[in-house]
């Protein structure tokens, strides 16, 4: 592993990623995806936390927010959520969630499309750093050739992270 570092927060990463900043990208909003060799990909975003907080007033609430708004898309025929977590994040407390949304994929003549067999998976971390003023959401949208352990390597990608 070797360590990403840009506007002041770090993380870990496999030394076969390569990355794609949006060109929008600034110091105090911005993403950064981490594309991997077999296709997979985690971004990285952040933002600032004054404006994230009149909505959200904690960084579960936000995470909370972002399954149930990725449940209401029109593609999405059902979501579980399949795991949920917490831990310490460079000393903020970190909210991880893993789900599984059907998607429905085609339209047809008349707007009926079919589930797409197995799932999407994605997972997810966020958290709120007052030090930075930021907040930062790590999270990656899994196909469904993602090696098993795909999500083992993101929560340690995740714990590594450094926002200050």
């Amino acid at each position: 592993m070797e360590d990403f570092s840009v506007y002041g927060f770090s993380m870990e990463y496999p030394q076969v990623c390569r990355f794609e900043f949006n060109p929008k990208t600034k110091r105090e909003k911005g993403d950064v995806v981490l594309h991997f060799p077999d296709r997979e990909k985690i971004y990285l975003s952040w933002g600032q936390l004054p404006i994230v907080l009149k909505k959200y007033d904690t960084a579960k609430a936000f995470a909370d927010h972002s399954i149930k708004s990725m449940s209401k898309s029109r593609s999405v025929k059902k979501s579980e959520r399949v795991a949920e977590d917490s831990f310490k994040v460079n000393s903020h407390e970190a909210f991880y969630n893993k789900a599984v949304f059907e998607e429905v994929t085609g339209g047809g003549l008349f707007g009926r499309g079919r589930a797409a067999p197995g799932g999407r998976i994605t997972c997810s971390v966020h958290l709120y750093c007052p030090n930075s003023s930021r907040y930062y959401v790590i999270y990656a949208l899994l196909s469904a050739k993602a090696p098993e352990d795909f999500d083992e390597l993101f929560v340690r990608m995740a714990k590594s992270f450094k926002c200050h």
